[in-house]
């Protein structure tokens, strides 16, 4: 079968890019006919990512006719593509009545992928974004009723998109995130005397847990760790940590400084806080990029791991627990926690997986 893997971008995402830029290029090492495409107007994104750029560019200013303008393109060029394709697998578009239109139109079975709980995401976005939950509800509803199957990057998320149209029934697949797997040098520098731990956000928002996880080592005094903080702090949690040594915080860095910092760490940190967006599962890069850098995680949230990964630890945000499973993690070389890793964070692996439940759900009966 011939698949297509599309989605909207008016403005660069590097989330969204690098994580379809990925896909794009497991499929082509792995020989599958599997086709990925962003479809924008936005023309300044890197060159290096133009072979699966659509650009358009909308001729309308006024924002709501530029905003129909540009989905309705999308879907024309969607169904323009039909006699190439044998499966459609679209990123769902929010609020979209011209996806319902689409879906109503297009002879090719069309899979919607969900990496949120879009409704009660809206609802936290003040009026606007209740309305648009309303319309979510009503149009995103019957996308929903009208694909051939729904795709999730958690479990949590395939059962939330069942029960928006009440189909426990309906076809489903779970496509976890996935990385490029590099079996690079890695490069011990553990110390037994201190615990090390990394945690990693482009931006640490209230999910993450960072408040969280400040209050519990602030109530800890006697402690031997060290917390490296990468990526931008709030004002407010960079206050109370400021005179504190077992914090260090550095901002942004690229994935080299990263993997530097990783050679001394013990284990890193996933999210703690993720109830504050209604979830209580998730599917993170970052998680799977602190597994290919030979770090256990351990992490308030459930992931797609199976329970008996033991280099993946859902717990309470303790740091008797945390220093009792990084002391566990100690006795394995950061090697083979990395190899171990990698058939659940691959993305060639998993796209593989993914195609195969894909060609299994659309055989004739």
């Amino acid at each position: 079968m011939k698949f297509l893997h599309t989605t909207m971008m008016k403005t660069e995402s590097s989330g969204i890019l690098n994580q379809m830029y990925g896909e794009s290029i497991a499929a082509h090492d792995s020989g599958m006919d599997y086709n990925v495409k962003i479809f924008t107007e936005d023309t300044s994104i890197a060159s290096k990512y133009s072979k699966i750029l659509e650009v358009y560019r909308p001729k309308k200013k006024n924002k709501i006719s530029r905003w129909v303008e540009f989905r309705r393109a999308y879907f024309n060029w969607l169904e323009s593509q039909q006699d190439e394709v044998d499966c459609f697998v679209l990123r769902h578009s929010l609020y979209d009545p011209l996806q319902l239109s689409f879906l109503k139109r297009v002879k090719k079975p069309v899979y919607l992928v969900h990496h949120t709980k879009e409704i009660e995401e809206l609802r936290t976005s003040g009026l606007k974004g209740k309305i648009l939950s309303i319309i979510e509800t009503i149009v995103g509803n019957r996308s929903i009723q009208c694909c051939a199957g729904v795709v999730g990057v958690t479990n949590e998320l395939i059962e939330y998109e069942k029960q928006r149209i009440n189909d426990p029934d309906k076809k489903s697949i779970l496509y976890s995130n996935g990385i490029f797997f590099e079996k690079n040098e890695i490069i011990d520098h553990r110390k037994p005397d201190i615990l090390e731990i990394l945690f990693v956000a482009s931006y640490f928002y209230d999910w993450h847990g960072l408040d969280l996880l400040i209050q519990s080592i602030k109530q800890s005094h006697n402690q031997n760790i060290l917390v490296h903080l990468v990526g931008k702090i709030s004002e407010k949690d960079q206050v109370t940590i400021q005179n504190d040594p077992r914090f260090v915080c550095y901002g942004h860095l690229n994935s080299d400084s990263i993997a530097k910092i990783s050679q001394s760490c013990v284990i890193a940190l996933g999210s703690f806080a993720l109830y504050r967006k209604n979830l209580t599962e998730g599917s993170t890069l970052k998680v799977r990029e602190y597994l290919a850098l030979g770090l256990p995680v351990y992490s308030g949230h459930i992931d797609t791991f199976p329970d008996n990964f033991k280099f993946y630890k859902f717990g309470e945000l303790c740091i008797n627990d945390m220093i009792q499973y990084a002391n566990e993690m100690m006795s394995y070389p950061k090697e083979v926690i990395r190899d171990s890793s990698e058939k659940y964070i691959s993305k060639s692996i998993l796209l593989e997986d993914f195609i195969k439940k894909l060609e299994r759900l659309n055989e004739p009966d």
